[in-house]
């Protein structure tokens, strides 16, 4: 199993390669509950696209369920070791950015799954989110997955945290102390899964999102005085029942949702 304190060590001296700690390079040592996350995603034999690779640890378990794979590799040595190793009819892999990738422009449905550098976690998530994967699972810093499931009123809430509630449901599936990666971090992880909802919205999310983010803003002022954007947002929050004193940051992403198309039917 590559996901393991011995193939990894051996991996990384018969590469001469030192773990680049710029770009995230902690990998995996424990294949038993990393196997554990992936089975719970419940993937099998559909595309998804695998962000920073490595050695090719989760790699290898989506291979294993019959996945076909595009990994995306930032490190080029890390993706020639992997296109070499790890050869299989269902694996492509790219050098490439993850920060970069078309991932609306793959074809559907499809899903996300990868080990987020821990520098640019909600970037990405953003990036994946808003092309409606059909699963996301992702190894990422705990303060970060917090982002995804935060109550109003917290500093975590935002706009990443109101799409990924109404778009998608899920949870944390476990967590990985620093002594399942060589080399440790200095953090936990978790591994969050989500699953689309079926009963998502059908308004575009990158619609919802721009608007929640628009509406975060500038998060501690009322409502009333944060509507520049929206000349019929008064208006609007009269028509479903919300204050305008009330403020952006207590709104349930279920508000934000009625706001948004409260806002939408009344530019019509």
């Amino acid at each position: 199993m590559r996901a393991s304190r011995d193939f990894t060590e051996a991996a990384l001296t018969a590469m001469e390669h030192t773990p680049n700690r710029a770009l995230g390079q902690n990998f995996c040592i424990d294949g038993r509950r990393l196997k554990a996350c992936v089975d719970a995603l419940n993937l099998s034999g559909e595309p998804v696209v695998e962000i920073g690779p490595g050695l090719g640890g989760l790699t290898e378990l989506l291979l294993a369920r019959g996945c076909r794979v595009l990994a995306i590799e930032k490190d080029a040595a890390m993706a020639s070791y992997l296109s070499i190793s790890l050869s299989d009819p269902n694996l492509t892999v790219e050098h490439g950015d993850a920060l970069r990738f078309g991932y609306a422009a793959w074809e559907k449905p499809f899903s996300v799954v990868g080990n987020l550098p821990y520098y640019i976690t909600t970037a990405i998530a953003e990036r994946v989110l808003l092309a409606r994967p059909h699963v996301f699972g992702c190894m990422v810093q705990k303060e970060a997955a917090d982002r995804f499931f935060a109550a109003p009123r917290t500093d975590s809430y935002g706009a990443l945290s109101v799409v990924t509630q109404l778009y998608y449901a899920g949870g944390v599936l476990d967590t990985f102390p620093e002594t399942c990666f060589y080399p440790a971090p200095n953090v936990q992880s978790v591994f969050v899964g989500l699953t689309e909802r079926k009963d998502a919205p059908g308004e575009p999310v990158e619609k919802v999102f721009a608007f929640v983010r628009t509406c975060l803003s500038m998060r501690r002022k009322t409502l009333k005085n944060n509507l520049k954007p929206f000349p019929n947002g008064l208006a609007a929050l009269e028509r479903i029942g919300i204050a305008p004193e009330a403020r952006a940051e207590t709104l349930t992403p279920e508000q934000f949702l009625k706001f948004y198309r409260a806002v939408t039917e009344e530019t019509l």
